[in-house]
């Protein structure tokens, strides 16, 4: 593909990157809110009511599980239609996409709530075998299946104000629902004598109160959701939406299938010993987990868009930045359970007599990080990218088909030390396979994909200007010369090259005049020359502003861009200004008649 590779104009990627990280820090502290509201709410159910208690709460997490089922599928596939469809400037596409993710989420918690009620007997007995403990745990559990009317929808709605570009109050409404939760636990269970279904109590307080602050946002207008009328044929939309979230949440039922293989497997091999060196590998998972979810979260929105938008070289940069990030963070965590595993035990007040067994596990077991971040970060860009099928196998290989044998292999080879082996084995064996098969793919004659991202690959005869340029009165003009001289090798007419360069200069210079002092003073630039047409595509951080209407702002430069352009498309998409600008045919012919 032919390109202009100057050092003053290449692409930077820097725009993409710190989206990236502003993404990061509240999709990794929403984690730390959910991840910590379970593992506190435990404990303070134990220590107000007992351990006992503290057991029937564990009894009732299949319950939560279901709803963190629903709303993965729910909210990650809806969240990457709509980015997609937002990046392909289709904004009625992406509001109908909301919108029937959103009523299709209200419809499954009330018919789900409805249903579990119905047959709420059977489903106590199902959680809970010892009729002795039913007084106490169904209002628990009926309590807690009513609160799936607030808690899947509103995880929903957070999956999807990433999408808005509002992460921050996507981490503000998780971590006020999970703060609230959690002193609503101490108040209903030690000072109003609630007892157990005080707990429930509390989550469907917490919850309530997350979907009151989303109101508050909607009606002080810090948000707004893109509701969009649909017919009936817009129902295809919802086949296209689930089957994007089907991974992550075969990957969490995985989870459990294979806790409770291993669980059973250790149990058999080395009795209580094996058991709590297990369980104790799994609360590090879970600590890893949290930055690993964060990480991957924040990547989504951003691919979502560029995938809409087919801008691979900003794929290409955001997944390298996304591999960096992942793979030092679980470096350096691997390194501290290297190094001061101690700290893990200390936490969990392992005996003396199993500290050696649980150092060694969880040295072993520690090293699975280094190569399965990789395997989460795949696995989630291809359910973006619509190899689903491909997702799919990740998910289900990491989530139990693929722990099974290896473990029962190194198991039958190692003993009990073979189940800690067997993580980090899979994991490795896994990023080994799906490189192989990328390299494979996409070395393969008449492959429509490139490298070991599987890139679609692109036509090498459409001549593609790819560049970053500062906001700044010579940066800009030194740019709109270079994409001048870019155009004048590909384009024979005199006339269109400038008119082109001249597009840009005041795009530029209206993105300059709109640029946020606090932000990055860059502007993306991609610019692709087809036979009959012309795109060109413009990114940069800042106040939303729309170009299409400038001229109506006193930016008269605007009708030079409406002179040139066959039209323009304007969308404020995850906190970034995107323009688009087409010459079409029709347009092209008119400017080279022009005298």
């Amino acid at each position: 593909m032919a390109k202009l590779r100057q050092d003053s104009t290449r692409r930077s990627g820097r725009i993409i990157t710190r989206k990236f990280f502003r993404y990061l820090v509240p999709m990794v502290m929403s984690t730390i809110a959910i991840s910590l509201n379970e593992f506190v709410d435990s404990i303070i159910v134990s220590q107000v009511l007992g351990a006992e208690a503290m057991t029937l709460v564990n009894m009732g997490s299949p319950l939560m599980l279901a709803f963190a089922v629903i709303y993965s599928i729910l909210g990650v596939g809806g969240s990457i239609l709509y980015g997609k469809h937002a990046g392909e400037q289709d904004p009625l596409q992406a509001g109908k996409t909301f919108t029937v993710t959103f009523i299709t989420t209200c419809a499954v918690s009330v018919l789900l709530t409805l249903l579990g009620l119905s047959v709420f007997n059977p489903i106590c007995g199902l959680l809970c075998r010892d009729q002795s403990l039913m007084p106490e745990f169904m209002p628990y559990i009926r309590i807690l299946l009513i609160s799936g009317l607030l808690i899947i929808p509103l995880q929903v709605i957070i999956y999807f104000l990433s999408a808005l570009g509002k992460p921050g109050l996507g981490m503000a409404v998780n971590l006020t629902a999970n703060g609230v939760n959690l002193l609503a636990d101490y108040i209903f269970m030690r000072f109003l004598g609630t007892g157990l279904k005080g707990a429930a109590i509390a989550t469907f307080t917490g919850y309530l109160t997350g979907v009151l602050l989303v109101l508050a946002a909607l009606m002080l207008r810090k948000i707004s959701f893109p509701f969009r009328r649909f017919g009936l044929r817009d129902i295809r939309i919802l086949p296209a939406s689930l089957s994007r979230g089907i991974a992550p949440a075969t990957n969490q039922l995985g989870y459990c299938l294979k806790i409770s293989f291993c669980n059973t497997l250790a149990i058999m091999i080395a009795g209580l010993r094996g058991m709590m060196v297990f369980s104790l590998c799994m609360q590090a998972v879970s600590i890893a987990s949290i930055i690993i979810a964060g990480i991957v979260e924040a990547m989504l929105p951003i691919a979502s868009s560029l995938q809409g938008q087919r801008d691979f070289n900003g794929i290409r940069i955001l997944l390298r930045t996304v591999f960096r990030v992942q793979f030092l963070a679980n470096l350096a965590f691997v390194i501290l359970m290297e190094v001061w595993p101690q700290f893990i035990l200390f936490i969990y007040n392992i005996p003396d007599a199993y500290r050696q067994d649980a150092l060694l596990g969880l040295r072993i077991f520690s090293l699975m990080f280094v190569f399965r971040g990789f395997v989460l970060v795949f696995m989630y860009y291809f359910q973006i990218s619509n190899r689903k099928t491909y997702a799919f196998l990740i998910s289900v290989t990491d989530g139990f088909a693929g722990i099974i044998p290896m473990a029962m292999l190194t198991t039958h080879i190692f003993g009990i030390t073979g189940l800690w082996i067997a993580f980090p084995l899979l994991s490795a064996v896994m990023l080994v396979l799906i490189l192989g098969i990328n390299l494979i793919l996409s070395l393969r004659k008449k492959s429509r994909c490139q490298g070991i991202l599987l890139l679609e690959r692109e036509d090498e005869r459409i001549p593609t200007y790819d560049a970053t340029i500062r906001l700044d009165s010579k940066s800009i003009s030194d740019g709109s010369r270079e994409l001048q001289s870019f155009c004048e090798r590909y384009i024979r007419d005199d006339t269109l090259p400038v008119l082109i360069a001249v597009a840009a200069e005041e795009m530029s210079v209206y993105s300059m005049s709109m640029k946020d002092s606090t932000e990055l003073d860059q502007l993306d630039i991609l610019v692709k020359i087809y036979p009959r047409e012309i795109l060109m595509d413009f990114r940069s951080m800042g106040k939303p502003f729309d170009i299409a209407t400038a001229h109506q702002q006193g930016f008269s430069n605007a009708l030079m861009l409406k002179k040139i352009a066959s039209s323009e498309e304007y969308s404020y998409l995850i906190g970034l200004n995107q323009t688009r600008i087409h010459i079409g045919r029709k347009r092209i012919k008119e400017i080279i008649s022009e005298p």
